[in-house]
């Protein structure tokens, strides 16, 4: 009768293991690597450009101190820029990529972060789970108001994973 017991604990300790589960932490640290956050949201500002400067003023940046916008430029001349930014608009002025033109200025408006997990439901017999999860904005400077975005609302997302002989991946 004992070794009957055994067996059926060592039955049922094999079926326990043998189904798919993946808790909020693992499903979270895979989404995260997976889909590259925190993501890094940026703005192109083309500092010779008429209407990007206008654009930086209608945003209160010159008022601000992080920019500032030659107006007596004339219609034609795009030898120099319209728009340059002080020391305190430097601090969020993100790297040119490769072959982008001089006068296109990359600034980092803000980063999307996975806020939570929602929900996970997991389909055992096709070795799926379907993961809801939400993101939010953080490091929102005063660069974001030229993108017409609402920053601070939050955002719902869902993505399947599949269950293979490796674990859990991204669908």
């Amino acid at each position: 009768m004992k070794i009957l017991n055994t067996f059926v604990f060592f039955g049922l300790v094999l079926a326990a293991c043998s189904r798919p589960s993946i808790t909020e932490e693992e499903a979270f640290k895979l989404i995260a690597a997976s889909k590259g956050y925190p993501q890094m949201l940026s703005y192109q500002v083309y500092t010779k450009d008429a209407e990007d400067g206008r654009l930086i003023m209608d945003a209160g940046l010159v008022k601000e101190g992080l920019a500032t916008v030659a107006r007596d430029h004339k219609t034609g001349e795009n030898q120099k820029p319209i728009i340059e930014f002080t020391e305190a608009g430097k601090a969020f002025l993100l790297p040119a990529d490769k072959g982008q033109l001089s006068s296109v200025q990359k600034v980092k408006i803000a980063e999307e972060v996975i806020d939570s997990i929602v929900a996970i439901q997991i389909n055992e017999q096709q070795k799926t789970a379907v993961v809801t999860y939400t993101s939010k904005y953080t490091n929102v400077n005063p660069f974001s108001r030229l993108d017409k975005k609402d920053y601070t609302q939050v955002k719902k997302h869902e993505v399947t994973l599949l269950y293979t002989k490796d674990g859990w991946t991204l669908k």
